[in-house]
C-alpha cells in the first residue's frame, strides 16, 4: 500500500536504493566519528542508522516491481518522473538529431572521399 502511493507520487525505486546506500555510509560515518567519551552512544548510533538499509531495499525492490508492472500496463510515468522525463526529453531529442546529422556528414564525407 505504501509503495503504490510512493509509486503514484513519483518516487523512483533507485532513490530507495539511493537511501540504503546512504544509510550504510552514515553508520560507518557515525561508528568512526565517535570519541573516547561518548563511544557507546555512537557505536548505537551507528547502528540505528545502520539498520534502516534492509528497510529502504525492500521499498526500493517494491516500488521496482510497481515500475515493472506499470511498464507492461503501458503506464507513463507519474509525478516527479514524469516531470524528469519533460525535462529531459527535449535535451535528449536536441542530442540525437545532432548524432544524427554528425553521423550522416560522415557517411556522406566517406562516399566522396571514396568515389573522389
Amino acid at each position: 500500500m505504501i509503495t503504490k502511493w510512493l509509486h503514484r507520487f513519483g518516487i523512483p525505486s533507485d532513490a530507495a536504493y539511493v537511501a540504503a546506500l546512504a544509510s550504510i555510509a552514515g553508520s560507518i560515518v557515525a561508528w568512526a566519528w565517535r570519541n573516547d567519551e561518548d563511544a557507546p552512544n555512537a557505536e548505537r548510533l551507528g547502528i540505528f542508522i545502520g539498520l534502516w538499509a534492509p528497510t529502504f531495499m525492500l521499498i526500493g525492490n517494491s516500488l521496482k516491481s510497481e515500475e515493472v508492472a506499470g511498464r507492461e500496463h503501458g503506464e507513463e510515468l507519474t509525478g516527479v518522473g514524469r516531470r524528469l522525463q519533460q525535462a529531459v526529453e527535449p535535451s535528449a531529442r536536441k542530442i540525437d538529431d545532432a548524432v544524427g546529422n554528425l553521423m550522416d556528414e560522415g557517411k556522406s564525407g566517406s562516399r566522396a572521399r571514396s568515389s573522389a
